[in-house]
């Protein structure tokens, strides 16, 4: 499938479309890629994402573009900041950037007028800048804050700011952070190989008081996000192992790791992953994919739901309940949307269905398609296709054609086949009015 929502187990339906917040582009308040985004509004009706030079303030529907933001970060010491993770802790939203290859530091805002972005390597106890490399913030159920820093965890507890809390071996690099069950687990990858060597990545679990880790999970292959959903640790890495392709959704099970999904595309960052009703959401490649059921009395399904807008995808969040925003660039052109209507790059296609029997030929004799009732502009276009490519039967339902009905049925007259799909399009569809597919029932038989 291709931008194909099934998440209502009802019926499925295309995709959900994107839709730009007002001030959401570079003409407006958005001049570079957002990363983190804090996952819950720390004022009202407002979060705060950041990349680039940028800290801006954005709520469901607009960019703040007035008065202080977007904030142009400007550290003592740095010329080339990049935004990397923004947090709420204490009163205070506090954010993190790299500059270059070389350094990073973190920035601290009062929720009012006051900005000091070279905060962390300058004001607290223990004040130090931060190595170079991914840095996701954190606060854990023990109220410390945790900051990813290079081969380092780093903490903040309101009154000590220690750089080096956890050291890991050398050649690590903290990529993601998530606390379960009074522990906080932690994904690095190994930056030292080079070569035809295989890449390798652990994830730690740590007690946050011992001197050390207690449990390590080793992986063959780089780590990317962890996510924390109802007290089950997710994590998603490329198994280097696996020669098609090994990208892989899993959940930290004891010492090991449980595979349950494995999909295509590449590994998302730890600001690329959120919850959405019932399902995990994450950022692939330039899609978005979504796991998960729905409905406690359904399977879990695993499908392609959306595309991240431009070609580069960062941040994608739901902080103000049911509404998710994704962040994307494509050469200078930036924006942040959110989902809203329908994706016309939309299809569906079903497995291959053998219906050869034997010393008989086998007969498509009808076909018939329920769906919700059709609205105006509603339009899907379907065929039916066998294993050589060639189409037996081509159709389209649509309100224009048929009118506000919720059923159409077609006779194909003893069509010979040994087999068949069924393919969806819905790219002469409409943005607000869909086709949802409620089932699909084909009859035929044998002479």
């Amino acid at each position: 499938m291709t931008n194909a929502d099934i998440s209502n187990p009802g019926y499925l339906t295309q995709g959900p479309g994107l839709t730009t917040l007002t001030n959401g582009t570079e003409a407006g308040a958005i001049t570079t890629l957002i990363k983190g985004v804090t996952k819950e509004p720390p004022v009202s009706g407002a979060c705060y994402g950041t990349g680039g030079r940028i800290l801006n303030r954005i709520g469901s529907t607009a960019v703040v573009n007035t008065g202080s933001f977007p904030h142009t970060i400007s550290a003592s010491g740095f010329s080339d900041e990049d935004g990397e993770d923004v947090c709420h802790y204490k009163g205070n939203v506090y954010y993190s950037f790299n500059e270059g290859v070389v350094q990073g530091d973190i920035g601290i805002y009062d929720k009012a007028t006051t900005f000091n972005d070279d905060w962390g390597s300058t004001v607290p106890s223990g004040a130090a800048q931060l190595q170079y490399g991914p840095h996701q913030i954190i606060v854990g159920g023990n109220d410390i804050m945790y900051i990813a820093n290079g081969v380092y965890v780093a903490s903040w507890d309101g009154t000590t700011f220690i750089p080096q809390a956890l050291d890991l071996p050398t050649g690590a690099v903290v990529q993601s952070l998530a606390w379960n069950q009074d522990r906080l687990y932690i994904a690095a990858n190994t930056s030292t190989l080079v070569g035809t060597n295989k890449p390798t990545a652990s994830v730690y679990i740590w007690d946050t008081v011992s001197s050390s880790w207690e449990t390590e999970i080793r992986l063959m292959g780089n780590v990317g996000a962890l996510h924390n959903k109802n007290g089950t640790v997710f994590v998603w890495y490329r198994d280097m192992s696996d020669t098609t392709g090994g990208f892989k959704m899993g959940y930290i099970n004891g010492a090991g790791i449980t595979d349950i999904a494995n999909y295509t595309g590449g590994v998302p960052a730890y600001y690329q992953v959120t919850d959405y009703k019932d399902f995990i959401l994450w950022v692939s490649s330039d899609l978005i994919y979504a796991w998960g059921s729905g409905n406690k009395d359904l399977q879990v399904k695993l499908f392609q739901w959306a595309d991240g807008g431009y070609s580069t995808v960062g941040g994608l969040v739901c902080p103000f309940g049911d509404i998710v925003l994704v962040a994307s660039n494509q050469s200078t052109s930036y924006k942040v949307a959110k989902f809203s209507g329908y994706d016309v790059n939309s299809s569906w296609k079903s497995l291959m269905f053998d219906i050869t029997w034997s010393g008989s030929i086998s007969k498509i004799e009808k076909i018939r398609f329920n769906f919700e009732q059709l609205a105006t502009g509603a339009r899907v276009d379907w065929k039916l296709l066998n294993n050589r490519g060639e189409t037996i039967y081509s159709d389209i339902i649509s309100y224009a054609k048929l009118g506000a009905v919720t059923t159409a049925f077609y006779p194909l007259n003893g069509k010979v086949q040994e087999n068949f799909r069924v393919e969806l399009d819905y790219t002469n569809g409409d943005t607000t009015n869909t086709v949802k597919i409620k089932n699909c029932k084909i009859y035929g038989g044998t002479d």
